[in-house]
């Protein structure tokens, strides 16, 4: 006779929301001049925190001379959002699906961090 072992609780609960992080992994799309939403800039001494409601579109802008990112803080090994580099005067834009906060860098080097507070 064969036995079933069972996994714990505590395996089960992470296996589970790592497949629902996972499946709401949206892929980042570049600014255009006819989005909506809100828009921020990022400079080398701004990373700024912001409010926004789900379903809203929220750009960054690079007004610095330096390159940037802006990059989610990993949520059990799964980041949300990732623009790559920005040079100067390129955008990314992100929409907000979850009411959730989310931290994020917007400095290649991690120094700098902001708060994305999505509201419903």
């Amino acid at each position: 006779m064969h036995t079933i072992k069972r996994l714990p609780l505590s395996i089960i609960l992470w296996l589970s929301i790592i497949g629902l992080l996972s499946s709401c992994k949206v892929e980042p799309t570049l600014a255009t001049q006819s989005t909506g939403g809100i828009s921020v800039g990022i400079t080398e001494d701004t990373c700024p925190n912001v409010s926004i409601r789900v379903g809203e579109q929220l750009t960054w802008t690079n007004q610095g001379q330096d390159e940037h990112i802006v990059r989610a803080l990993p949520i059990v090994g799964i980041v949300l959002f990732d623009s790559g580099v920005l040079a100067p005067g390129d955008s990314f834009a992100f929409k907000f699906s979850e009411p959730i906060s989310y931290t994020y860098e917007c400095s290649p080097n991690g120094a700098l961090k902001g708060l994305v507070t999505v509201e419903r």
